[in-house]
């Protein structure tokens, strides 16, 4: 009985901590404003209904994931990225360190947290990588 009650406890902590980990990425993108995301990205998008973090639709979008407290394993990440995305780049003038790779998906490190940016707007990698820069530093100041 006692090993149930310690899986249980595990389990409703993780259920917690994970509730508690989505609130505050939706708190996070709820900050970012519609104004905000079409100065970055440069035309208007509007905010899922569903999906605080997702602006646009289709081919004409991107999404946030934010993972609090992971800036530490930051270096691990970028080692993982170049060992599967032969892409992977670092990347100059945003957060504390940063990789671009995939050809649309940028990993920031920032005020010990880490923000993915999965990119679908622009043509190139590189105008990918210019909107997913804008998008982060508008991300940052509100964190």
């Amino acid at each position: 009985m006692k090993s149930y009650r310690f899986v249980l406890t595990a389990i409703l902590f993780a259920l917690f901590f994970a509730n508690v980990a989505a609130a505050r990425a939706q708190d996070v993108c709820n900050k970012l404003s519609e104004d905000e995301v079409a100065a970055a990205v440069g035309s208007p998008l509007q905010r899922s209904p569903t999906n605080p973090c997702r602006f646009g639709r289709a081919m004409k979008s991107f999404s946030i994931i934010m993972h609090y407290g992971d800036g530490p394993g930051f270096s691990g990440y970028a080692a993982q990225s170049r060992k599967e995305f032969k892409d992977t780049q670092n990347v100059s003038g945003i957060g504390s360190d940063a990789i671009f790779f995939g050809g649309g998906n940028l990993a920031v490190k920032a005020k010990n947290d880490v923000i993915f940016i999965q990119m679908l707007m622009g043509k190139t990698p590189a105008e990918k990588l210019a909107l997913s820069k804008a998008v982060a530093q508008k991300i940052i100041a509100h964190m």
